[in-house]
């Protein structure tokens, strides 16, 4: 009499979990998180007057705990000498280089792409996904930096 029961039971218990399981597709794509970030003169701090403009395209993989990103440039008004991630400072904050971009182009436009380990201690996925962190790039005009954009990232 048990064996039917405790039968019943794995049948269930098997459909349970077929039905709650997640591909590794769906997994990866909750664990994505994705920006579109437009740079300006006006995002600095203080705010410059330039006609420079920039996009970030980014995206952070908390399985793997990756930033990817790709930075877009144009119009500056000289050679870019520096672009950096900056932290922790929100919106209108300014806050301290933490990675620097090393052989970022020294043109008035360009394109860059590099990707950074969020290591839980210099970076950390709370500060990331909280917004406290930004990119900027520094012209020889501007040397406190032309254009910035705040790494603003949402699931998709």
């Amino acid at each position: 009499m048990k064996l039917p029961k405790l039968t019943a039971f794995f049948l269930c218990l098997s459909t349970v979990f077929m039905t709650s399981c997640k591909s590794s597709d769906e997994v990866e794509k909750e664990n994505i998180y994705y920006g579109t970030i437009t740079m300006t003169g006006a995002q600095e701090t203080p705010p410059v007057t330039t006609s420079a403009t920039g996009t970030i395209d980014a995206n952070y993989n908390r399985l793997s705990k990756t930033l990817n990103y790709t930075v877009t440039f144009s119009g500056l008004s000289d050679s870019a000498v520096a672009a950096h991630i900056h932290g922790l400072g929100e919106v209108g904050i300014l806050a301290p280089v933490m990675q620097t971009f090393n052989n970022f182009p020294r043109r008035k436009a360009g394109t860059y792409t590099g990707s950074l380990f969020i290591d839980g201690i210099k970076f950390t996925e709370s500060d990331l996904l909280a917004q406290r962190y930004y990119i900027n790039i520094h012209s020889k005009t501007h040397a406190g930096g032309e254009i910035r954009g705040q790494l603003i990232l949402n699931k998709q």
